[in-house]
């Protein structure tokens, strides 16, 4: 079981991550970047689905990116369609107004994902002291509100979510996206234990 002091843990690991991120992300687009974390929760993956359901009212765009060797999972990252509209018109400048999401637009919200996932995980690597490999991340803009559902059905022996609610400002504009972090109950474990141990 989990308690108040390993949630601290994994806060402060992710918000370390987080600031990684947001300083490749700032070279990416010659801007600065800044990412808060203002909610973090630890839930049931089969509590996900409602969770995800609660908090978005509209169809988005899903980042996925599986990871193995020292732990076994997957990281998920949404943004609702406005909020990906929103970064892009930000990063690219008002030549670049769009309203929908092109080839290119996938292209650059799918880098942006992966510099975000990859920086976390990468940050729980270094502290567990092992190696993490990581695939191709994959965009899928979401045409059903079943997907998040399906996905969860496929996820098999992930039982936690780690669930990091975002904001991401960049040239006055706040996007807020939703970070899931999904592992089986023994590599959860494995990860809170060897972090509460690092870090007393």
């Amino acid at each position: 079981m989990y308690d108040d002091n390993a949630i601290d843990i994994i806060r402060e690991v992710i918000n370390i991550g987080i600031g990684e991120a947001a300083s490749a992300l700032s070279n990416l687009v010659k801007t600065r970047v800044v990412i808060k974390t203002p909610d973090i929760h630890i839930m049931n993956v089969e509590e996900a689905h409602a969770y995800i359901c609660k908090e978005v009212t509209s169809l988005g765009v899903y980042i996925s990116q599986n990871f193995r060797d020292l732990i076994n999972g997957k990281t998920v990252l949404f943004y609702t369609k406005d909020c990906c509209i929103s970064l892009l018109n930000a990063i690219y400048g008002n030549s670049l107004k769009t309203s929908t999401l092109t080839e290119t637009g996938i292209a650059t919200l799918n880098e942006i994902g992966n510099i975000i996932m990859v920086s976390y995980m990468s940050q729980i690597s270094d502290m567990l002291e092992g190696k993490i490999s990581f695939d191709l991340p994959k965009v899928t803009v979401e045409i059903s509100e079943s997907y998040f559902k399906n996905l969860l059905n496929e996820l098999g022996t992930l039982d936690k979510a780690v669930v990091v609610k975002n904001v991401m400002r960049i040239k006055e504009s706040d996007i807020q996206g939703y970070l899931f972090v999904l592992l089986s109950f023994e590599d959860f474990n494995k990860v809170t234990e060897t972090l509460q141990k690092k870090m007393k």
